[in-house]
């Protein structure tokens, strides 16, 4: 581990930052990781990610200076980190007031700002990483790439993960850089990311020429540029014509808020499944084979919507011969009681009779949202998921195939199951394209469901696959394979609907994984331990 930095040549900006107080310094991290979150969806402002990556290098020049670096440069990466997530993740807040009589409006901020402290971790985590070995030359950058990103890697992974606000994301899905995901995923464009941000940072170098501190600058355009021209290429060569035997499909919303469909009404499950038939448009008329709703469509306040008949003749009276594919919540009986599932059915429809296909249940589970971990002893505080349902849901088996009459076969991912990159089937079990149903009325009418809108586009080029989504208070849409949108309606309420784009052979990532994103994170660590060269004026 390095010794304080303290007999380096220093800039005026390092001298200015190292005048500022303990306090000055962590509220400027506070502040540019709030600017970070401009980066991402809706904004995509990418320019002022790079600023606050940059920034925060700087920060850690300074916090590698002080007397106890490892320990100064934590805090500076929990307070970035804090900044970052508490702006991205503010939305979050709304799930806790849809019901103010359980939860009441008071715990939504606090519970938020907990999640972005306990997240802001794995931030404080990466700057540690980074200043335990860090150099005031050119090798620094490589280095602190490559500890953030270890660090966000295992924010994604660890305890179920939370990959949300990675890095790779303030590039706009379907467009020329974000084709780089598929060949390394969302995880290589974010190393690629964190190293082209913060490049900037060897301008401010002292010792050295200018030729040397701009160096890094032009090397990061010029791999921007190359990834620029070869996801332009990309798309030039995208598949346009659409093969005949491609259906057409219908993602629908009711554009009721949470609240309002949960009203409490011996009448309301009929009154939301009227709102779907309309969005859905009446069977004889209608061009698509196919029909979507979003999870958990249908509120079970008097009665879950597989378990009432009546129910489902209606479904099927609506539906017509269309297959219908719905989030749902089922239950099963069981020896030691009912196990209650966050599902996905497929229904067929026969000449105007609904049935049940295929079921998939949900296999990443939100946690608090969905079930309470170690409920057996927090039971006992009288505290319930937000599903009211018991314990929660139990988890299902990994996503696999299901067979869509007259269509590909799809794989169904349910609300944030499509923030976690390499959870499609691959090889033999590769379906031809995706289908997405999420209840993104949770996030309220902010930013969140852009962010998970862009997090799932992001799935398709990494795969190469198309996607239906149907989101309740979010964005439905149809999307191609290269993550572009080809008809979509925005929360508020209605359907869209398209031919199903064709699918892509296997893209390298969805072939090899994570693989060549190792061999890049090798070489970039072995650059920080190169011999370090005599720095001379260019």
């Amino acid at each position: 581990m390095n010794a304080p930095l303290t007999n380096e040549p220093s800039s005026r900006l390092h001298v200015w930052l190292g005048e500022r107080s303990v306090w000055q310094r962590r509220g400027l991290a506070f502040g540019f990781g709030a600017l970070a979150t401009l980066g991402h969806a809706p904004f995509q402002l990418t320019l002022l990610y790079v600023v606050a990556i940059t920034a925060l290098v700087w920060l850690l020049d300074t916090a590698a200076r002080r007397d106890k670096p490892i320990g100064s440069a934590f805090a500076t990466g929990w307070f970035f980190g804090l900044g970052h997530l508490a702006t991205g993740l503010y939305w979050v807040s709304s799930a806790f007031n849809v019901d103010s009589a359980a939860w009441g409006p008071i715990w939504g901020v606090p519970a938020t700002m907990a999640l972005a402290a306990g997240l802001a971790l794995f931030w404080g985590a990466g700057c540690a990483l980074a200043v335990a070995f860090w150099t005031h030359d050119v090798r620094r950058i490589a280095w602190f790439a490559a500890c953030i990103f270890a660090t966000e890697w295992l924010r994604g992974h660890l305890f179920g993960g939370f990959p949300w606000l990675l890095p790779g994301y303030v590039w706009t899905p379907g467009e020329p850089i974000s084709q780089s995901a598929s060949l390394f995923g969302i995880y290589g464009l974010s190393l690629l990311t964190l190293l082209v941000s913060a490049t900037p940072a060897a301008v401010a170098d002292m010792g050295q020429g200018a030729g040397r501190r701009f160096a890094p600058v032009l090397a990061a355009a010029l791999v921007l540029g190359m990834s620029w021209g070869w996801g332009a290429q990309r798309l030039d060569r995208a598949l346009v014509d659409l093969p005949g035997a491609q259906p057409i499909v219908r993602v629908t919303d009711s554009g009721l808020s949470q609240a309002e469909k949960w009203v409490t009404r011996s009448d309301q499950e009929w009154r939301v499944l009227q709102r779907y038939l309309e969005a859905s448009g009446p069977a004889e008329d209608s061009r698509a084979s196919i029909v979507i709703w979003p999870e958990g469509a249908i509120p079970a306040i008097n009665f879950l919507m597989l378990e009432n008949p009546d129910f489902m003749d209606a479904i099927g009276r609506g539906m017509g011969d269309r297959v219908l594919v719905t989030g749902l919540t089922r239950r099963e009986a069981r020896e030691d009681g009912v196990a209650y599932f966050n599902s996905a059915a497929v229904i067929d429809g026969v000449s105007g009779m609904a049935r049940l296909s295929q079921t998939y249940d949900k296999n990443k589970l939100v946690p608090f949202g969905e079930f309470i971990p170690l409920w057996s002893l927090v039971s006992r505080f009288n505290i319930a998921p937000l599903q009211r349902i018991g314990a929660g849901f139990e988890p299902g088996a990994r996503p696999t195939r299901l067979v869509i009459p007259e269509a590909p076969p799809a794989v169904v991912l349910i609300c944030y199951e499509a923030i976690f990159p390499g959870f499609i089937p691959r090889g033999a079990e590769r379906p031809g394209w995706i289908i997405s149903v999420t209840n993104d009325a949770w996030f309220g009418g902010g930013s969140g469901p852009y962010q998970h809108y862009a997090m799932a586009r992001y799935r398709t080029i990494e795969e190469g696959l198309p996607l239906a989504r149907a989101a309740s208070g979010g964005v439905s849409a149809i999307v191609d394979s290269y993550g572009r949108e080809v008809r979509a309606t925005l929360r508020r309420g209605g359907f869209a609907e398209a031919q199903i784009p064709p699918a892509l052979a296997e893209t390298p990532f969805a072939r090899f994984g994570n693989f060549l994103l190792l061999g890049w994170l090798v070489i970039l660590v072995t650059l920080r331990f190169l011999p370090r060269r005599q720095i001379t004026k260019g």
